[in-house]
């Protein structure tokens, strides 16, 4: 008997929306080539505290009431109270955020996806900078969003041609990771993010921050987010992750919005999945309570420093003469590079891991439709020791080397 065809029982957006992530093909031929990675943009397993952890999950059952419906859409009251804390206390809140306005998301993944089915028809413009993260550009897409890439430079997007943008198009909103951003790893300074409130009020454009690496800053203090920049407008919707600082396998960030939004997402959230598990959040504000969170995340970043300082000085030995160029970022997890001589750096990548057994991510996925540099690439630092970096810039100054005689 000939099995069902789902093809044809597809949904519109199934069938034309939705869109394959190019960073997990490289990162499933990676496993496959058994190769060094530069690839994954997730924190280093022997940084996540598991033995921490499992202490602070060992009394959760105890409530047994954590094994029914959370209670609130939005979340573990307790946890979401701890987050408003500690935000305010690290001065990165407006006045007017209360713990009624954080929601608990799986990983800000969700909260990227939540904002997208609230503020996106199909057809709707949408904002990213180029480059941007690639899942986010998926996530928007298969609500229908035309994703308008703009400009960026060692400092944030670029206010003229962002207000350009602003004066051609009804656009939604725009979105921004303006710390140690993925995959360029720039950071926006303090006085371009005013102008771009400034830009965005003057247009009556809301943004969605995602913030996911704020406290991953290696070289200095990081600048205000947007929505304390923004004061009481009430313009920022502000994503948040425990992801890059405990262990992403909780799946555990968090969401602000105002009322007028929240209402709405809490509503899509209870379409979706009811709510999240309170066991993993209980659990994680257990652990969150009993440490020294300060002190825990100068532990990371000591050591992300060391291994980013040990991957840029491989690229200088080995890639150095080689036509290729990186930027040294402040903080986060990646560094952006360009490779002069390669016309398709997709092409180049899939041979780099299949040749020479190291893993990278062309850059040209992290970019709008038609805004695509061919010429880039993405490294991630996080999950590799001195060692691992010194044998994987090796093996990438050979694949580059290689591909360039054979393309002839």
């Amino acid at each position: 008997m000939a099995s069902y065809n789902f093809e044809r029982a597809l949904s519109s957006m199934a069938r034309e929306r939705l869109e394959i992530s190019e960073i997990g093909e490289m990162i499933r031929l990676v496993k496959h080539h058994g190769a060094i990675s530069f690839t994954a943009g997730e924190p280093s397993a022997d940084l996540m505290p598991a033995l921490q952890l499992k202490e602070a999950f060992g009394d959760v059952f105890d409530d047994p009431s954590l094994l029914g419906y959370a209670g609130s859409v939005l979340g573990y009251p307790d946890l979401r109270e701890w987050i408003r804390d500690w935000m305010r206390d690290d001065g990165l809140l407006p006045d007017w955020v209360v713990a009624s306005d954080i929601m608990i998301t799986c990983g800000s993944q969700e909260g990227l996806s939540l904002a997208g089915e609230a503020l996106i028809d199909p057809g709707s413009y949408v904002l990213v900078e180029s480059p941007t993260y690639m899942e986010a550009l998926l996530s928007f897409r298969k609500q229908g969003a035309v994703c308008v890439g703009v400009p960026t430079d060692e400092h944030g997007i670029v206010v003229e041609p962002l207000e350009t943008v602003l004066k051609s198009k009804n656009i939604r909103f725009l979105y921004s990771i303006p710390n140690f951003q993925n995959p360029s790893g720039y950071t926006a300074s303090a006085e371009r993010r005013i102008e771009v409130l400034d830009v965005l009020r003057k247009y009556d454009v809301p943004i969605l921050e995602d913030d996911p690496y704020h406290h991953l800053s290696y070289d200095g203090e990081t600048p205000p987010t947007y929505i304390k920049l923004s004061g009481g407008d009430a313009r920022v919707v502000y994503l948040g992750s425990f992801s890059k600082i405990v262990a992403p396998g909780i799946r555990c960030g968090w969401m602000i919005a105002p009322a007028s939004l929240m209402t709405r997402i809490s509503s899509l959230r209870v379409n979706a999945c009811l709510d999240l598990p309170s066991v993993l959040q209980r659990g994680l504000l257990n652990y969150l309570s009993r440490i020294d969170v300060k002190a825990h995340i100068e532990g990371l970043n000591s050591v992300y420093r060391r291994r980013r300082d040990a991957l840029l000085s491989a690229l200088d030995r080995h890639m150095g003469g080689m036509g290729f160029t990186h930027n040294r970022p402040g903080g986060g997890f990646f560094v952006w590079g360009n490779v002069d001589g390669i016309a398709d750096m997709t092409d180049f990548a899939r041979y780099a891991v299949a040749s020479e057994k190291v893993g990278v991510i062309p850059g040209s996925v992290f970019f709008a439709p038609g805004a695509a540099d061919q010429t880039s690439i993405r490294l991630s630092f996080a999950k590799n020791d001195e060692a691992q970096s010194e044998e994987g810039c090796i093996r990438l100054a050979r694949a580059v080397k290689n591909y360039r005689k054979g393309s002839l």
